[in-house]
Order: structure tokens, then C-alpha cells, then sequence
């Protein structure tokens, strides 16, 4: 599947838009990642960590003006999970995760498109897709949101350098935390506690503007 998204941004951004002036950006990208963990509530395990690694992927971005583009970015990460025992004692792995991300981004620059230096905002929307190489245990999909910023180095017109920091949450579940009461008003309502797995990466790339 991966894969396949890369053909595609490959093929929209230098195929399609070649007369289009220099409004479109191709991006590269690999760096490290930073992942959390989940506490459970198993006869077996308490808690779940997934473990750092590497990280990489593509971006197509359309400038809209001076200051402003949107992008859709494919990131990729493959990283061992293990497991925190109910009875305490070590870690144990229970599967390798991979983990694809499909965001749609909206990236806000500090300065012009021809200039140098161009630091930058970044807010996204997307889902990450969590696939466990473990017999019996099934992937699933969950809407996952992005925070981030950096910088973009020109060479040239076409070419340039990308640094980027993002932290990713993924939404999980929900489980059931207890009952909140309403002391003026009356009447106690049951409510959930959100969880979420938390991503933090640090990634450099290179851009190609068509």
C-alpha cells in the first residue's frame, strides 16, 4: 500500500503539473521517531509500548499564494512492541508494528516562496493505519490530527532541503473512566477516557518545486 501512494505522488506531481509553473512540491523525507504506549486492563498485560525507530515517506504540496500550501504526506515506521506483565517482571515483545500515516496538511510560511529561508507551521488531518505481524491479532485504521513546524532551505528554485518536527496522536479507544454529577443542576452521566497513541518525529528531506 505504501508503496503504491509513493507511485502515485510521484506521478501526479511530476507528470501532471510540468506547465503549471512552480506550484507544486515533491518531498522526500527520513528521520527518527518517538513512540508511546497504552495502558490496558488484560488478564495478561498492563501496558503496551511501541518502541522508536526510523521513519520515512513522500509529500505532494500545492502552494495556494505566497504564504500558504497544502500537502498530502505518507509517512511509514516499523518498530517492535512489547509488553508490561500484569505480575510485573521484564518486557516481553509481542509483535512487530507497522505503522502507515495519510495526512492532509495545511503548511502556513514565515517568508516568501523565493525566499532562502522559509520557516514554517504545520496542522494536519489524517488516519494511521496499525498493522501487527502477529497471527490472531487484527490491524485496524483510527483519525489521527498533526502539530508541527520547521524550516525549508532553497538551493535554486527547484531544489531545496526540508526540516521538520511533528507530533502525531492517534486516537485509539475510549473506555469507560466512571460518572460525573452535576451538583446544580442534577442527574450524573457516565464518562470515557480517551486513549491515544502519541508520535514525535524529527525528519529531514529533500523538496523539488515544478
Amino acid at each position: 500500500m505504501g508503496r503504491r501512494v509513493g507511485w502515485v505522488i510521484v506521478w501526479i506531481v511530476v507528470f501532471v503539473p510540468m506547465t503549471w509553473g512552480q506550484k507544486f512540491e515533491l518531498t522526500g523525507i527520513i528521520g527518527g521517531q518517538l513512540n508511546g504506549g497504552m495502558d490496558l486492563s488484560t488478564t495478561l498485560f498492563r501496558r503496551i509500548d511501541v518502541q522508536n525507530g526510523l521513519t520515512r515517506g513522500l509529500g505532494a504540496g500545492y502552494q495556494l499564494s505566497d504564504h500558504s500550501t497544502i500537502e498530502f504526506m505518507w509517512t511509514y515506521n516499523k518498530a517492535d512492541t512489547v509488553a508490561q506483565p500484569v505480575g510485573g517482571g521484564a518486557d516481553t515483545k509481542i509483535f512487530v508494528l507497522d505503522s502507515n500515516q495519510y495526512f492532509g496538511n495545511f503548511l502556513f510560511h514565515f517568508a516568501g516562496s523565493e525566499k532562502q529561508v522559509r520557516p514554517f507551521l504545520l496542522v494536519g488531518l489524517g488516519a494511521t493505519s496499525l498493522s501487527p505481524a502477529r497471527n490472531g491479532v487484527s490491524g485496524t485504521t483510527r483519525f489521527a490530527g498533526a502539530v508541527g513546524g520547521g524550516v525549508k532551505y532553497n538551493f535554486s528554485r527547484r531544489f531545496g532541503l526540508r526540516l521538520q518536527a511533528k507530533w502525531s496522536p492517534t486516537y485509539i479507544t475510549t473506555t469507560k473512566a466512571g460518572y460525573w454529577c452535576d451538583p446544580f443542576w442534577g442527574g450524573c452521566w457516565a464518562v470515557g477516557e480517551n486513549h491515544y497513541l502519541h508520535e514525535l518525529d524529527g525528519t529531514a528531506g529533500l523538496t523539488f518545486r515544478f
